[in-house]
């Protein structure tokens, strides 16, 4: 039979075990916490675009007038061909609405007859979710003279508003008709393309 301080030194040993244990238990599991700041630039850019069946990007070349036509079309088009003489392709990452406007100006002496310049532009393609653009043409696709102020050709919709990392692809085609122009000279007409959040 054990005396009584056999007992309280065994108590002991095994109350002073368990407390260590207990604070092993505790101590075995540490959280720290870090924070991760990212800074996103803003991106708002318009650059020009070519494939197979986009064609021209600063230079759309007209050398085959023919004048007894009512309507030609750029060098190594023609009708119905399923191709674009030049595309923009405007990216954004502000959520916002944006708007692609167009003009067209008379550069050349004597200057063409702006009359007879016109544009066709289709509903643009969301490149990055690989379907038409969700956005509103100002005006159905067909021909139209070019306008020689800024017009709005293309107001962007939700899904244009943040449209990274390809953009949207607006792609238009032009004709001239030419009727009153004078054989011999080589006109010139400026084509302006912007990209705003200004209706």
């Amino acid at each position: 039979m054990k005396r009584p301080s056999e007992y309280l030194i065994i108590q002991a040993t095994i109350g002073i075990g368990l407390l260590i244990a207990a604070a092993m238990a505790n101590a075995d599991t540490v959280t720290t916490t870090a924070t991760m700041q990212a800074a996103v630039s803003d991106v708002f850019s318009m650059d020009f675009y070519t494939d197979a069946k986009v064609l021209y990007t600063t230079n759309i070349p007209f050398t085959n007038i023919d004048p007894t036509k009512s309507m030609c079309y750029a060098d190594g088009r023609q009708e119905y061909d399923g191709k674009a003489d030049t595309g923009v392709v405007c990216r954004s990452n502000l959520n916002t609405t944006w708007y692609l406007k167009m003009s067209a100006t008379a550069v050349s002496s004597p200057p063409f007859p702006m009359a007879n310049f016109k544009y066709y532009m289709g509903q643009p393609w969301n490149r990055t979710l690989n379907v038409s653009a969700d956005g509103t043409l100002s005006n159905a696709p067909d021909w139209y003279p070019a306008p020689t102020s800024p017009v709005v050709m293309y107001t962007a919709g939700t899904n244009d508003k943040s449209n990274l990392p390809y953009g949207t692809l607006a792609t238009l085609s032009f004709s001239v008709n030419p009727e009153g122009l004078t054989s011999g000279y080589t006109y010139t007409i400026s084509i302006n393309y912007t990209l705003t959040v200004t209706p």
